[in-house]
Parts: structure tokens; C-alpha cells; sequence
């Protein structure tokens, strides 16, 4: 396969890496996507099939004694309605649900409690288009205090890690700004070779002053350095070719930010497996191999 015919797939791929993010009722919780082996290639083998008819929010109304601006609902529900869809009722209605609540949340309203109820406005085969009528409890609105860290070994400077976190002391609690700090700081680990970081922020509630205070427990893991750099269903040239043009290198410490620019720069041709790209660690050693894999999926 030739090297060039391969940018495009990484590219894409690359550029949709995102993450999912979960709030307790004290604990904040971000899963990466890139927490698990990178995926830039589709399983295509055309055996999935809906489960049902394809189910779609048209219309979403809020009730309860509600303090945020209706323009500011409305937003929630376009995002609703524009997003979430799927072939189980009871998986859309959650997923709307979360989205109201993270919305909220985003607003401040950290101890929201949200109920909702659907009716069916129309059905067919292929689609059901569904009404959802969500009951608000805001509670009380806050304000972030301070974020401290704990445990922080390898990047010891505190200023430098608080500015990763796109929120002041004394700004609206922000489900999303949280979200984004804990997702750079993980960033900003990876770039150390801190390939397994993990970080845990605890909440402490003042309700006198309508406040959170979050402390992040980091679990730095260790530290790897780059072993071997593997490339495989490729001609040699073009094998070569890939390597040389790699500003990663074997015997550096792993960096995450240079090996996602490296496959930007450097693209891959489009196959069919999911597991293209792999990270390999040895935690014995503190070593990680690197793998671009060429070759088509196996056949089921």
C-alpha cells in the first residue's frame, strides 16, 4: 500500500478525538475516548442494523421554578433536539436527561435534579418522533472558590497547572470548564510521557456562601519512553518514508501532543480496522511501543 494514498483517515480521525464526561453528586469524572487504544478506522462489515425505528426529539418543554433565562433553555433543547437520537427509548430519554442536567450545570446549578416524562406524537416503521416534558429542580447556584491539586509529582508548578483550567475563582460553576481543564491537564501529562494519568477532583460544598471548593487527586502513573516505532502493510520506501518524517523518535520520552502532530503531518490511507493505531506499554520497563498498522481487518 502506497503511504501517500493514507492521509486523509488519520486526519479525520485525529480531529474527532474527544471525551465523555460524567457528574456525581459530589465527584466529577472525565472517560477520554484516547484512555482507550486510538480508533482512526471505521468497522464497516455492514452486519449492524437498527434495533427499531429511529427515534427523534421534536419538541422539549421544562417546568419548575426556574431561574435561568428562557433563551438559555431554549439552548438546552435545541441541543437536545439536534443530537441525541437513537433506537431505545429509554437510552435517548436518559441522554436527553444528562443534557439537561449537564446544561444546568453548566449554569451553576451543581445539585440539579431532573425528571422527565415522553409521549409519542408520531410512529412508523423507520421513525418515532417523541415530546419530552422535563421537570427542574435547580437548587441552589454557585460559584467556584478555588482548585487545588494534590499529588502532583512531575508538574509541581501549581499557577501553571490552574491556568489549564479555562475558569476564575469566583465564576459561575461550570460542568463544561471543568470538564476541559481536567481534559488538558491530561493533555499536559501526556506530553511528559505520563501515558496512564488520571485525575480525580473531590467537590466541598459552602452553602452559606453558595460555593464549590474542588481539590484534584492526580495519579501520574509512570513515566514511558518511546521503545520501538512499528509500521506495518506498507512497501518499504513508503515505510521509510513515514519514519523518517516523524519528529518522535525512539529513545525520547513519549509525547503525546509531537505523535498526534506527527500524524497530522504525516496522514494514513484509509482501511477498515479499528485498531490502526496502538499504544503498547510495557509498565515493567516504562517503555511504549508505537503502532501504525496498514493491513486490511481480517476477514470475520
Amino acid at each position: 500500500m502506497s503511504w501517500r494514498l493514507a492521509r486523509n483517515a488519520i486526519l479525520l480521525a485525529a480531529l474527532s478525538l474527544g471525551h465523555v464526561s460524567a457528574f456525581a453528586q459530589n465527584t466529577l469524572t472525565i472517560i477520554p475516548t484516547e484512555s482507550q487504544p486510538h480508533a482512526p478506522c471505521s468497522l464497516r462489515n455492514g452486519t449492524d442494523q437498527p434495533a427499531g425505528p429511529e427515534i427523534s426529539i421534536v419538541d422539549v418543554t421544562f417546568s419548575g421554578s426556574l431561574q435561568i433565562p428562557v433563551d438559555e433553555q431554549q439552548q438546552i433543547a435545541n441541543s437536545i433536539k439536534q443530537k441525541i437520537h437513537g433506537t431505545s427509548l429509554d437510552d435517548v430519554t436518559d441522554e436527553a436527561l444528562e443534557r439537561v442536567r449537564a446544561g444546568w450545570q453548566d449554569r451553576g446549578y451543581f445539585r440539579v435534579q431532573v425528571t422527565g416524562e415522553t409521549s409519542t406524537l408520531s410512529s412508523s416503521s423507520a421513525s418515532q418522533r417523541i415530546a419530552m416534558r422535563v421537570y427542574v429542580d435547580e437548587g441552589e447556584r454557585y460559584t467556584l472558590s478555588r482548585i487545588t491539586f494534590k499529588n502532583n509529582k512531575a508538574i509541581s508548578n501549581v499557577k501553571a497547572l490552574r491556568r489549564l483550567f479555562p475558569i476564575k475563582d469566583g465564576d459561575t460553576f461550570s460542568r463544561a470548564k471543568i470538564a476541559i481543564g481536567l481534559e488538558n491537564l491530561r493533555k499536559a501529562y501526556g506530553n511528559f510521557g505520563y501515558i496512564n494519568f488520571t485525575s480525580v477532583p473531590d467537590t466541598a460544598f459552602d452553602d452559606e456562601n453558595h460555593s464549590i471548593a474542588l481539590e484534584i487527586d492526580m495519579e501520574e502513573g509512570m513515566q514511558f519512553v518511546i521503545g520501538g516505532i512499528n509500521v506495518s502493510g506498507l512497501d518499504e520506501p513508503a515505510r521509510q518514508e513515514l519514519l523518517d518524517g516523524l519528529s518522535i523518535k525512539p529513545g525520547q520520552i513519549y509525547n503525546r501532543r509531537l505523535w498526534e502532530v506527527a500524524l497530522l503531518s504525516s496522514a494514513a490511507a484509509p482501511c477498515e480496522c479499528p485498531n490502526h493505531e496502538q499504544l503498547r506499554e510495557d509498565t515493567k520497563s516504562g517503555i511504549v511501543t508505537l503502532t501504525l498498522d496498514f493491513r486490511p481487518c481480517p476477514a470475520n
